[in-house]
């Protein structure tokens, strides 16, 4: 084995950003020295050697130096958000738990006694959820209608606010996407938990691509709505909303099988957090946050690297 294959690392950088990562992982995300072995290959004495080290040589000091806080900070500017917060790295990339437990940070960050918090559907915001503290000074209200995920069985309802406690919850008690959503919203249950959403503090949100594969909604609707809908600009789906480069509502057939807040609802909101994965949606980032939906973004390396990339080669200007 060479120097450059030995595991943990020697080469004096390669060692540095493992140890950065380690001790992220152990003494802001909470992740157990066992866990964090069985991520990296290492053995928990190693990690604990790993994370002894960090200290002795000022990588862990007060508080973590995430390396690229800089560089998020400098992007979040270009993109028009408040924040902007990259979480895993080229070579250990976010999962959904560690992407969910970000968000959870951040909603915590932002959340003051007596706001009114919405959480949109999705898998990532699932994981969020199970990361929240109690909130005993906070109502929350669901944005959007429920979706049978991977890790829903055939026996189970989905419930994103199962595992939550706060002052109130208000679950949106039907499915994201069905035919004539227009009359399900007047029914009472329905009704209740969207005009919840009219005084909302805090929204959090997921990004879709507006692609096959890119947003749940799409393998929902009829083929020919969805590819009409991308013929007519779409590139995002946030919240079952479908949204152009500039940010703009794309008006289409899909909008009226979607239960779920609506997009002046979110925007409403006095900070919204958004969640995305994956360079291919870049572009949904950037009409998210040009149409106001989004303002503080959780995010992995791949589309923290594509935003930059993008920016950096010109993109349209943020809608006012």
């Amino acid at each position: 084995m060479t120097v450059k294959d030995s595991w943990p690392p020697t080469d004096p950088e390669r060692r540095q950003r493992l140890m950065a990562h380690l001790a992220h992982g152990y003494f802001v995300d909470g992740v157990s020295k066992v866990g964090l072995g069985k991520k990296a290959n290492l053995s928990r004495f190693q990690v604990a050697a790993l994370l002894q080290e960090a200290q002795d040589t000022g990588i862990v000091r007060i508080e973590i130096a995430v390396p690229l806080e800089s560089t998020d900070a400098q992007l979040a500017r270009a993109a028009g958000l408040q924040r902007l917060v990259t979480v895993g790295t080229t070579e250990w990339p976010a999962d959904r738990d560690a992407l969910g437990r970000a968000v959870a940070r951040e909603i915590t960050r932002v959340l003051q006694d007596g706001d009114t918090l919405g959480i949109s559907w999705s898998r990532t915001l699932q994981h969020a959820v199970k990361h929240l503290p109690e909130l005993p000074h906070n109502d929350v209200v669901q944005l959007a209608g429920a979706l049978r995920t991977d890790d829903t069985t055939e026996d189970e309802s989905p419930r994103l606010f199962e595992e939550l406690r706060s002052r109130t919850a208000w679950p949106l008690w039907a499915p994201l996407v069905v035919d004539q959503a227009a009359a399900l919203k007047k029914s009472l249950e329905v009704d209740v938990a969207l005009r919840r959403a009219d005084a909302l503090d805090v929204a959090v949100l997921a990004i879709g691509e507006w692609s096959p594969d890119g947003s749940t909604v799409w393998p929902r609707v009829s083929e020919d709505l969805a590819r009409a809908a991308r013929d007519a600009g779409a590139v995002a789906e946030v919240s079952g909303h479908l949204l152009d480069e500039a940010g703009h509502e794309v008006d289409t057939p899909v909008a009226d099988m979607v239960v779920s807040a609506s997009v002046a609802q979110l925007r409403a909101a006095r900070h919204r957090i958004g969640v995305a994965s994956g360079a291919e949606r870049a572009p949904a980032v950037l009409a998210a946050a040009r149409g106001g939906l989004v303002d503080h973004l959780v995010c992995d390396t791949a589309l923290r690297d594509e935003l930059g990339r993008l920016l950096h080669g010109g993109a349209p200007p943020r809608e006012q």
